[in-house]
């Protein structure tokens, strides 16, 4: 639930400036509209791909052409001239190819700055007092719709929303957002900043907070918390369904049938379509013709999964299964849904489940594990398997990274597998393949070469260390010493250059493993969209866990950047909620009136709540901010602390920061709850707003060290500068 939601709106693209150009159109010359000539140039854009020679995707596109245009019959591509918007592009292109490489810095330094002013004003929100960024602040603009796989709509125009179609979350208070939404209403239970009806599709589209956001986050870990409840329940689950399975009902039967196939195969339900989407299959809509079951007990599986995905696998049936998928296949029948007007037209097709639904299947699970539900299947086993594939791995602490960053790899490709994401494959293996050969040729012949410099130098070192023994040996007494201390800087120089051919020729050797890992996962990965997984239905926290086994800093060497920022919550999985009896959140209005008081009475400062809301809390388009409250036992504000903005040099950031403890709350355990908050904050802060090269770390740094004898010891937890040493003398256990 939100206590607060503030932001600026989101931004609605205008119309692209008309070129007012014409087509030719059954022989009759068409000046277009600026609607119609942004259609026209959305088309022209695609002439030199694959789409064009689609025709599902011409007959759409032209379809709606024709309509816009108020011509009937349906077009054809030979009965319009679009050569005028293709010259356009072709133009466009060209000039665009002739920039120098100066003007093409340019442009994209302006598009950076207006980009970054854009974000500035609508890409953040203030979120239960926190300064958190939008998933994105731009509403999609008209286009061709593209879809994914054999998408029946591609091609399809898609219209974008304008300003009064779209509602606005936000609250509390009232907005000054301007006129023109459609509705502003606050609902805090939601996560969404916008949303619209698709013009194309009739589905709600929304804008949501980003990934990033702690809000977002936490429901991202009571996610996975709710599907590893399944690991204590499981069996009872399985039991659950094997009972159905047993069942005299045949609807009993049905359900435990269709249950049975989500857990084992980690199938969708199948019922979340529209009735103009591609006719893909889950669980609950399987037809008999996406079943074949063999002889010897094993049933094949062949169908188009979510956005068209070929779905091909067998499984060999426990017999009660075997015979209810036969039961099913004989008596399917049309679901009594397809007797809606706005039935998918699959629907009226012979189904083994029909009338069987997501929530009926949600309904068998939850009576045996509350909020179960088929979604937390895949979420679960996908969790499982790369937890299983770690474990078994073999890695070890002192192994090369490149051996770590494999198992993490070939852990994800077999949740990839699992849940059967699988993606087009774009290019030719064969010439990577080349390319990684002719690496790996050069790699051997750089071991060879450093093989054969620690062979020379150890033989030099060793007739090094025959000479000055032999002539250490023949010197008399007085001179031996000369003679030994002659040799030893001789022998250390020779033996540097044998640690060093060695260290060489270690770098090379590891260095050919990681390309032939590279070349592994590569040549394994290419069939298989492993980002889905990693980022939907993987607990990360499995990984995290498995990296600090292994000495493997597996979030920032393994996940891609936008992982990293939406999984920042794992590194504080085990520290977060030590000393709960200590409550320390963000600072919210509601909160101004004890803080200002607070501040009044340990410092004396006349500080109203307006000083308190300028100076400490988040503002939009405003440097970042965050001001936050620890809680006494009695639900009173005890201390306050706040971080930012950022100051300082361009190379050497310093990030602000101020705190104060009531005298009759000071203790170790506060001020060290405090220092772990205050740390979580500033390395979330760091991890979002990454400094550019050639700038040093950010550094916490008070701009006014006078608040330190306001929070005993706390500067010291944090290693601020000018901080005295040791606990503070008047902090209590």
């Amino acid at each position: 639930m939100l206590e607060q939601l503030i932001h600026h709106g989101v931004i609605v693209p205008e119309l692209p400036d008309p070129p007012g150009l014409s087509v030719v159109i059954r022989g009759r010359r068409l000046a277009l509209t600026p609607a119609q000539e942004e259609m026209a140039l959305a088309w022209a854009a695609k002439k030199d791909t694959p789409y064009v020679t689609d025709p599902v995707f011409v007959g759409n596109f032209l379809e709606d052409f024709s309509a816009a245009l108020g011509v009937r019959p349906t077009l054809s591509l030979e009965e319009i001239d679009f050569s005028p918007y293709y010259g356009l592009v072709d133009e466009t292109r060209r000039r665009k190819e002739a920039q120098t490489k100066e003007e093409r810095k340019a442009l994209a330094a302006e598009r950076k700055r207006v980009r970054e002013e854009l974000k500035a004003q609508f890409g953040y929100a203030i979120v239960n007092g926190q300064r958190v960024e939008l998933g994105t602040y731009m509403v999609e603009p008209s286009g061709i719709f593209m879809g994914r796989g054999q998408h029946p709509l591609r091609g399809r125009w898609k219209q974008g929303a304008r300003k009064e179609d779209i509602t606005l979350n936000y609250g509390p208070g009232t907005p000054d957002l301007g006129e023109g939404w459609e509705q502003i209403v606050w609902q805090p239970e939601s996560l969404w900043v916008a949303r619209w009806k698709d013009k194309l599709t009739g589905k709600l589209k929304y804008i949501w907070l980003s990934d990033t956001a702690p809000v977002k986050q936490s429901r991202e870990a009571d996610k996975f918390d709710q599907a590893l409840r399944l690991d204590d329940k499981l069996h009872a689950v399985r039991a659950a369904i094997q009972k159905g399975l047993e069942s005299e009902d045949r609807g009993r039967r049905m359900v435990a049938t269709a249950c049975y196939l989500i857990d084992r195969l980690c199938l969708r339900v199948g019922d979340e379509k529209e009735a103009d989407e591609a006719d893909t299959v889950g669980a609950t809509t399987l037809r008999p013709e996406h079943v074949t079951l063999h002889e010897d007990g094993v049933a094949e599986f062949q169908f188009l999964g979510k956005d068209s995905v070929p779905w091909h696998k067998t499984l060999a049936l426990p017999e009660e299964v075997y015979h209810s998928l036969a039961d099913l296949i004989a008596h399917a029948r049309p679901s009594r849904s397809a007797e809606g007007a706005d039935a998918n037209a699959a629907a009226s097709l012979p189904q083994l489940f029909p009338d069987i639904t997501s929530s009926t299947v949600n309904g068998f699970f939850s009576r045996t594990l509350k909020g179960l539900s088929a979604k937390k299947f895949r979420t679960y086993h996908a969790t499982k398997v790369v937890e299983r594939s770690l474990a078994s791995s073999g890695v070890r602490a002192r192994d090369p990274e490149y051996k770590k960053w494999r198992a993490a790899n070939l852990a994800n490709l077999e949740a990839a597998q699992l849940c059967n994401h699988t993606k087009q494959v774009r290019g030719s293996w064969e010439d990577t393949q080349v390319r990684y050969e002719q690496r790996i040729l050069a790699a051997k012949a750089r071991i060879e070469r450093y093989a054969a410099q620690t062979r020379e130098s150890r033989e030099r070192y060793a007739a090094l260390q025959s000479e000055a023994e032999e002539n250490e040996s023949a010197a008399d007494e007085s001179s031996r010493d000369a003679v030994r201390a002659r040799y030893v800087k001789r022998l250390g120089v020779a033996r540097r250059r044998v640690e060093q051919a060695l260290q060489r020729r270690a770098r090379a050797t590891e260095a050919l493993g990681k390309i032939r890992a590279q070349m592994e996962i590569g040549k394994r990965k290419r069939e298989w969209n492993t980002s889905t997984s990693l980022k939907s239905y993987v607990d990360p926290r499995v990984y995290q866990r498995w990296g600090e086994r292994v000495d493997y800093d597996v979030l920032n060497a393994f996940f891609p950047t936008a992982l990293r920022r939406k999984y920042a919550w794992v590194q504080y999985v085990d520290s977060e909620g030590d000393d709960e009896d200590i409550a320390i959140r963000p600072c919210l209005p509601g909160d101004l009136t004890a803080v200002a008081h607070l501040i009044r009475e340990v410092t004396g400062d006349q500080v109203s709540t307006d000083d308190v809301r300028g100076q400490y809390l988040p503002e939009l388009g405003e440097e970042w901010r965050v001001a936050l409250i620890a809680l006494g036992d009695e639900q009173q504000v005890a201390a306050f602390a706040a971080l930012g903005p950022v100051y300082g040099p361009e190379t050497a950031l310093l990030v602000d920061c101020f705190a104060l403890v009531h005298p009759d709350h000071r203790s170790d355990r506060l001020v060290d709850a405090l220092a772990a908050e205050l740390g979580r904050q500033f390395e979330r802060f760091a991890l979002m707003h990454p400094v550019r090269r050639g700038q040093d770390a950010y550094r916490l740094a008070p701009r006014d060290a006078g608040w330190y004898d306001w929070a005993p010891g706390l500067p010291e937890r944090l290693g601020l500068d000018g901080a005295g040493a040791g606990d503070a003398s008047d902090a209590e256990d």
